[in-house]
């Protein structure tokens, strides 16, 4: 038995309507088309679904729990496009993001959260990793979108630059050099000072430009993340240089004080795709919130 949709259609609003005339205006065909699905729609299942009585037809009690049967099918259908409508608005699907701490802590929870308050039918997983592990992660095909400080060279993996932007210097509220508009290696001489691990790039970077400058650092403290060295940097412990965004978050807790530090050391935040998997459009949605929100970061004002 082959029943086609069309046939089941005709049928479901010759059910609701009671009438041929209004069936075939509901699927916007003529009468006779409409007369024929049914006849048709007969022939196939086998035996009568209306009695025709003073030329009208009346459902038959099979023709009553065959409705029921097709009322689920329709239901379900009306499901599943709706579900298609939703997901090609971008407001369902599932979204797994792997990131480095500087951009998942704090900044990336605060897009989601927003993203999903505007789309509720969209899930999303975040996982904080290191930057080459989110790398690894997104060679995998299991995440969508991935953060990271790192320009991979996988053949997996897809990066761009979402951002280059100057490392800041923070201290403690209240310190001394708090009254300084922009600082420079020769402020931070002999002072405490809170270091990211010796195995970062970044690290290496900054070793290099206070090395140029023939200062020596009192380096008090050494931890993985620009997180830890804010939490040091607030708690009193030293002063240091971290990413902008993460910074702008402690300043905007009123924990540390934050200031310029020249010569710049620039620092690259990095979007990670699958090399081989399409970016999905709930992929592009959402990069396009954190595009408008990393502008906020772009601070070509500081000093040289």
């Amino acid at each position: 038995m082959r029943l086609n949709h069309r046939q089941l259609e005709a049928f479901r609003a010759m059910i609701e309507t009671s009438s041929v005339t209004e069936a075939a205006k509901r699927i916007h065909i003529t009468q006779p088309a409409a007369s024929r699905l049914l006849s048709d729609l007969e022939h196939q299942v086998g035996y009568p679904l209306f009695s025709r009585v003073k030329n009208r037809l009346t459902p038959t009690p099979e023709a009553q729990a065959l409705f029921e049967e097709v009322e689920r099918s329709f239901i379900g259908l009306e499901t599943i496009a709706e579900a298609a409508r939703e997901i090609g608005t971008y407001r369902r699907g599932t979204l797994h993001i792997a990131g480095m701490p500087a951009m998942a802590l704090e900044f990336l929870p605060s897009i989601i959260g927003s993203f999903c308050k505007e789309r509720p039918d969209i899930s999303v997983a975040l996982q904080i990793r290191s930057s080459q592990k989110v790398a690894d992660c997104i060679a995998t095909q299991q995440y969508d979108l991935g953060f990271a400080e790192i320009s991979v060279k996988h053949p997996g993996v897809t990066s761009e630059v979402l951002l280059t932007a100057p490392l800041v210097a923070i201290l403690p509220i209240g310190h001394s050099l708090a009254g300084k508009d922009s600082l420079k290696p020769s402020d931070m001489e002999n002072e405490p000072f809170i270091s990211l691990g010796a195995g970062y790039p970044i690290r290496q970077k900054i070793d290099a430009v206070f090395h140029a400058a023939d200062v020596e650092r009192k380096l008090q403290v050494e931890t993985q993340l620009s997180v830890a060295v804010g939490q040091l940097v607030a708690s009193g412990a030293g002063v240091g240089l971290i990413d902008p965004i993460t910074a702008a978050h402690l300043e905007q807790q009123n924990r540390v004080i934050v200031r310029p530090f020249s010569p710049k050391i620039q620092y690259s935040y990095q979007a990670l795709y699958p090399k081989h998997k399409p970016v999905s459009q709930i992929s592009r949605s959402f990069m396009d919130i954190v595009a408008k929100h990393l502008e906020t970061y772009d601070d070509k004002s500081a000093p040289e």
